[in-house]
């Protein structure tokens, strides 16, 4: 019992450093000021959204059931079980319940800590649509700590010999028991959803007691849990666990074109290299999305156009990477073609890229209240940036890096 507790801790260490790995490398300078604005801007939203709610609307407790559903299923059970596994543990069948046991607390910890937030957020809400009182306040909290104590319970019997092959009966609970415990706490009393969520939670531990580890299905949960972080680490960065598929898009195709200029090949090899580069592509697409999000919660105008101006400006600089992408290909200096075409040709790229991303910043902009006039204002603004970075300073900027090369 006590080798194999620490064997989970050895590897929830390897773990954290991992994590802590890929972390410096998704929350850098630019990733944190992103996040310090958007969540600026959610938060004043919310602000200004909550006085605008009346008491006693139907649909408010409706939203507050779909929230604290959707909150019980944030956070996963973490085994950290690898597919070596089992051949090498298979002697330690008897002593994987403690192991598990830590799991289980380490996984409780990191998914109590995201309950908590949720439930933070969305108590404002809650005390603007409703009357609550201090004692329903912590049966709220305790509820939706007891429910995804219920929530874990079942992903750990879900890896259990006797029940790993009933995964409608597990999809099925991990929906409905939160499902009644919110209902009853929002459509009854906090009181009553909290017994409901203690009664469910027992028992759920009175009706499943055996459980062995299925090594099949604890492998399988704990590589799809991985692979979903490790998605979501690949948004930002390489990571060589996530393996891409190679498929071809026909959609692009009709983009590339677009891009392209003829039979340009400085054209059509920097459009390909663009909508090819997950790189350069997928921070320009994400950064074009966080920008819409922002400029259409802010409802500040001032502070709306300068975020429009500001994250226009941000995204058209991460393209000018892309002209240097070929300069170790030998074959691209054997082009028929003139230094200039190669300059004007990826002009043309940045050009018809900053105006998709700045119109799409600029229609975003016209916000909740569908601010007509500030649109108007931001478009103005935009279509002179839009020329003075695609007129000017992107020629200098290619200047300085052709005189480099």
């Amino acid at each position: 019992m006590i080798k194999m507790s620490r064997l989970f801790t050895k590897r929830r260490q390897r773990h954290f450093m991992m994590l802590l790995k890929y972390w410096r490398l998704v929350f850098n300078d630019h990733f944190v000021i992103a996040l310090f604005f958007l969540f600026g801007a959610l938060a004043y939203g919310y602000s200004e959204w909550l006085p605008t709610l009346s008491a006693n609307q139907w649909w408010t407790r409706w939203l507050l059931i779909i929230w604290f559903v959707l909150l019980a299923q944030l956070g996963r059970l973490a085994t950290l079980i690898k597919r070596p596994d089992p051949v090498f543990l298979l002697p330690q069948v008897k002593a994987m319940d403690g192991y598990l046991n830590r799991a289980y607390a380490y996984s409780l910890l990191l998914a109590g800590l995201m309950t908590v937030a949720g439930t933070f957020a969305a108590l404002p809400f809650a005390l603007t649509t409703e009357r609550l009182s201090s004692l329903d306040i912590v049966a709220v909290f305790l509820t939706a700590l007891v429910t995804k104590d219920d929530w874990l319970f079942t992903a750990r019997k879900s890896i259990s010999l006797r029940w790993a092959k009933q995964r409608w009966r597990t999809q099925v609970e991990y929906w409905l028991n939160p499902l009644l415990a919110a209902a009853t706490t929002w459509l009854v009393s906090p009181l009553f959803g909290l017994a409901v969520a203690v009664i469910l939670d027992v028992a759920m531990r009175l009706v499943y007691r055996d459980l062995t580890i299925d090594w099949q299905a604890a492998v399988r949960m704990e590589s799809n849990r991985m692979y979903s972080v490790y998605r979501f680490f690949n948004l930002f960065t390489d990571v060589p666990s996530v393996q891409g598929s190679v498929k071809r898009r026909r959609w692009a195709a009709g983009l590339i074109r677009w891009l392209s200029n003829g039979n340009h090949p400085w054209a059509y090899l920097y459009a390909r290299g663009f909508v090819r580069n997950t790189d350069i592509s997928g921070i320009v697409i994400r950064l074009t999305l966080l920008a819409m999000v922002l400029v259409f919660l802010v409802p500040v105008q001032w502070l709306n156009t300068v975020l429009v101006i500001l994250f226009i400006y941000l995204i058209a600089t991460q393209l000018l990477p892309l002209y240097r992408q070929y300069d170790a290909n030998v074959f691209t200096h054997l082009y028929p073609v003139q230094p200039k075409e190669r300059v004007r040709d990826f002009q043309r790229l940045l050009t018809r890229v900053t105006v998709v991303e700045a119109a799409l910043i600029v229609l975003a902009s016209i916000g909740l209240n569908f601010n007509w006039r500030g649109c108007l204002i931001n478009l103005a603004l935009a279509a002179i940036e839009v020329g003075i970075l695609t007129r000017f300073y992107f020629k200098l900027r290619i200047k300085k890096l052709s005189e480099e090369y």
